[in-house]
């Protein structure tokens, strides 16, 4: 049974769940909501928001827990407890670095919040570059030897950075090539070729 993921026609907060759907075979069904239509559907929601994930008669919303309930399923969340220790924090890191890209482009100010964030970028990703390093050198993934579910959201973030500065990965080396490696996969590369993925904006206020 396919899943089915509800979410607005803009990469967001759903793109990392594309993503791990389409490198790993994974059938997913969407059904998009039109921004004109949110209010009137948004109290059917279990927390007014999405992404939602449907699967069979589980409704699940958050990003982060439909990406570790897939993963879960599929054998994406680590080979041991530690494993899965490890990936839960570099996901929460994630998350900070993800509400401060969102506090950016929702800025009053867009234009002087995004020099001023692309500026401070190399500080905000010293930490995670390091981090990298540790696990074989940063030559393959952040966790274990296996491609996890946090991979695929490291991607999807570092993927914002660079389409908000070419040049925002050029004093991060692993990151950069841990970029390069994840879109040159097959699968994501084809699903990043499409035309409807390369129409899309990242936010919904169409700033990136």
């Amino acid at each position: 049974m396919p899943y089915n993921l509800i979410y607005f026609a803009v990469r967001g907060r759903a793109q990392s769940i594309r993503y791990l759907a389409a490198d790993q075979g994974i059938e997913l069904l969407e059904e998009i909501i039109p921004m004109n239509e949110w209010e009137s559907f948004k109290n059917k929601q279990p927390f007014g928001q999405l992404p939602v994930l449907l699967d069979g008669d589980l409704e699940l919303a958050q990003s982060n827990a439909i990406l570790r309930h897939i993963a879960r399923q599929h054998g994406l969340y680590g080979s041991s407890e530690r494993e899965k220790a490890l990936i839960d924090m570099v996901n929460d890191q994630l998350q900070d670095l993800r509400e401060s890209y969102a506090r950016m482009i929702y800025d009053s100010d867009f234009e002087k919040a995004k020099a001023i964030y692309i500026e401070n970028l190399p500080n905000l990703l010293a930490s995670l570059e390091i981090y990298f390093g540790k696990n074989k050198g940063g030559s393959a993934f952040f966790v274990g030897d296996q491609i996890s579910f946090v991979d695929y959201n490291v991607f999807d973030l570092l993927d914002c950075f660079l389409v908000l500065s070419s040049s925002s990965l050029d004093s991060l080396p692993l990151l950069k090539g841990f970029h390069s490696r994840m879109a040159s996969r097959q699968k994501i590369a084809e699903l990043r070729a499409t035309e409807a993925f390369q129409n899309m904006k990242i936010c919904g206020n169409g700033k990136q």
